[in-house]
């Protein structure tokens, strides 16, 4: 419990830049707050945003507006917004300012307007703040349910390794960006595993048609958050029906499913005149001198889905923000994801694989597959807690290889989240480069007037060093293995890392010359190897003849194999 406390200490000390989805989340609640649904008084704030019959709309999901609302309405209230503004001001006299936004004035850019890119960017500085405060509602707490889930049901698939599990997935993955971020990604895979694990549960003990529609309703709200968690819901669906009764359960479940995604349609009827008429069908793809004067940005296939793609899949796996290029401890999860099928969870790990690979496919298929200036493919946040699963057979079987991609992956991610983690085409190398001039992202402490950048995210350091304790102690003993094996991961991974991204055809890779990159796989690299020689040299230490971890009931890895 300290441990994912400390992560979530993490998510909630640090206050990020925003971009495009954050300032149309953060419109769409001004505007219900209004009593409205369009955005129009804010439409240039955001690119993220759709016209229909003379109105601008946001094109997000309603879920993670409808669940912040009232915090924003009872901050307005009580009167924040002069704290906020106070709290701008602090941060704007930080020694390297970093709540305007990065955007150049041209041609689909604020209309080309000089005059008003500097307004714009002024309001979304003084807006920061409070976009910062739903973060944490809307984020935040969600992200530590989310690792308390993961533990809660890693911990009875394998006990003694749920925090690992928990934590390297707090740390190790997009999750380390997204739990601080305002985007609905979080809220909407802590709903949709929320509704895997009260069916795990209902599993687990006698039939109770409860849980299973509470799962139900768990999976529809999760719809009114993100869409593509239909996916999830389906998946559930054949989860929920492997037990008798059948028919009880299904009728359970879909009645509650559809409770939970009523939102969506109702939202849809109010704003746009139709349940079955979304605003994404209505995106501007260029602003303009107008703000909408093209449309059309995802009218290709299915709301910009088409047939997977070889290309899309390798981006999503080898580019340089890539899966296997920024986190490869997915890798072992997905091992682990085998194991645990091995070990007799055959329809767990059914489901977890039938998760990972329709959220794969469908954003293979689409036609931006990282989701845009993503320190990663932020569409398949939704997969990850479920691979999470994976990180604890994967822990207990493959420890030494484990550690190191995840404390490799934990630096990158670190990386990035510290510095400007919404890098878009400009490669990773930008985080080496922002981290080299001190120009880190603001902290709590720098709207209380720390200007330093690095003394400001001091806490941030120490809450992530409490996490990684705090872990280790609540993780039982175990055999390290291989070293050698854990050191060739490290040189594949390295590998990859350098030439993925000039097969993925980014337009800056570590083969183009770019220092600031190879550095990143470098420094990454000595954290990895640093981190794994240090655990086994305290492991000779303390015992020489470390005994495997035994655990009434679960077989060793020797008998398990």
């Amino acid at each position: 419990m300290a441990a994912v406390a400390a992560v979530g200490l993490v998510w909630a000390l640090m206050m990020h830049s925003t971009g495009w989805t954050q300032t149309s989340n953060y419109a769409q609640v001004r505007a219900l707050a209004a009593g409205d649904a369009e955005i129009d008084r804010w439409q240039w704030q955001t690119g993220d945003k759709a016209w229909f019959d003379g109105h601008f709309y946001s094109v997000k999901a309603p879920g993670l507006t409808l669940l912040t609302l009232p915090v924003y309405s009872a901050l307005d209230a009580l009167g924040a917004r002069s704290i906020v503004r106070q709290a701008a001001a602090n941060a704007s006299g930080a020694d390297h300012p970093r709540w305007t936004p990065k955007e150049t004035p041209g041609p689909g850019k604020y209309g080309g307007s000089v005059v008003r890119e500097a307004r714009v960017k002024a309001q979304v500085e003084r807006e920061t703040p409070m976009i910062w405060a739903l973060t944490l509602f809307g984020a935040v707490f969600p992200a530590v349910a989310l690792l308390l889930l993961v533990r809660w049901v890693a911990e009875r698939m394998e006990p003694g390794f749920g925090a690992a599990a928990a934590v390297t997935l707090g740390l190790g993955t997009i999750l380390m960006t997204f739990g601080s971020e305002f985007f609905s990604h979080v809220a909407s895979a802590t709903l949709g595993f929320g509704a895997f694990a009260l069916l795990f549960r209902e599993r687990r003990d006698v039939e109770r048609i409860g849980l299973v529609a509470a799962a139900g309703l768990l999976a529809g709200l999760a719809i009114t958050f993100e869409y593509p968690l239909g996916l999830v819901a389906v998946i559930l669906l054949a989860y929920a029906l492997a037990r008798p009764r059948r028919l009880r359960r299904a009728a359970a479940y879909l009645a509650c499913a559809a409770i939970g995604a009523a939102p969506v349609l109702a939202f849809n009827a109010w704003a746009l005149g139709s349940p079955l008429r979304f605003a994404y069908s209505y995106a501007v793809d260029v602003p303009g001198h107008t703000g909408h004067a093209v449309l059309g940005l995802n009218s290709s296939g299915f709301f910009g889905i088409g047939v997977p793609r070889l290309d899309g899949a390798v981006e999503l796996l080898f580019s340089g923000r890539g899966i296997v290029t920024l986190t490869p401890v997915l890798v072992m999860a997905a091992v682990g994801v085998v194991l645990a099928r091995r070990r007799g969870w055959r329809a767990e790990a059914n489901v977890i694989a039938a998760v990972a690979v329709a959220f794969f496919v469908y954003n293979s298929g689409y036609w931006l597959p990282l989701g845009g200036g993503s320190p990663g493919p932020r569409f398949l946040t939704p997969i990850l807690p479920f691979l999470a699963i994976g990180l604890a057979f994967a822990y207990r079987r493959f420890t030494a290889l484990t550690l190191a991609l995840a404390s490799l992956s934990a630096a990158t991610m670190l990386a990035g989240s510290l510095t400007y983690p919404l890098i878009g085409e400009n490669g990773t190398g930008t985080w080496i480069n922002d981290l080299g001039h001190s120009y880190l992202e603001h902290t709590l402490l720098t709207v209380l007037g720390v200007q330093n950048g690095w003394l400001a995210a001091a806490p941030i350091l120490a809450a992530i060093g409490a996490a990684i304790v705090f872990c280790a102690r609540a993780t039982p003993h175990t055999r390290l293995g291989s070293i050698w094996a854990a050191m060739g991961a490290l040189g594949t991974w390295i590998v990859l890392a350098i030439v993925g991204p000039s097969i993925a055809g980014d337009p800056l890779t570590p083969l183009d010359g770019d220092p600031a990159a190879l550095t990143l796989v470098a420094g990454t690299a000595l954290v990895s190897t640093a981190t794994v020689l240090a655990v086994r040299y305290r492991g000779r230490r303390v015992s020489p003849e470390p005994s495997a971890l035994v655990v009434p009931g679960v077989p060793s890895p020797e008998q398990a194999s």
